[in-house]
């Protein structure tokens, strides 16, 4: 796995490349940590380009979630529908972080309620 954290407006985006498994996901799970020790609080995780997920990888979006609502903080999913959003509605992770289907469609809903 490899990763790649982008600057969107109030947002960090964190595109997740290839699997995130228990080999895999520590990493991940220690900058997203750091970030958030440094006052960002607001998360966007695109999945367009993850291969595989298991439930170690979940644990990644709640322990952000968890680390950000002490801080009014949020945290969204992008994931197309494939395998990997599949994994995400089996365990139910859309009931507790919104997901959407596109980069494209986070954005729009983003400008819609600034507007």
């Amino acid at each position: 796995m490899k990763y790649e954290i982008e600057e969107k407006g109030r947002f960090k985006m964190v595109h997740i490349i290839g699997n995130i498994d228990v080999a895999t996901n520590k990493e991940l799970d220690d900058a997203i940590s750091a970030l958030v020790e440094q006052g960002n609080h607001h998360f966007v995780f695109n999945l367009k380009r993850t291969t595989y997920l298991d439930s170690s990888g979940i644990s990644i979006f709640i322990h952000c979630l968890c680390d950000v609502q002490q801080n009014n903080g949020s945290v969204y999913i992008i994931a197309e529908d494939n395998q990997v959003r599949r994994v995400l509605e089996m365990v139910g992770i859309n009931r507790l972080i919104k997901t959407f289907s596109s980069e494209k469609e986070f954005l729009d809903a983003q400008n819609a309620a600034v507007s």
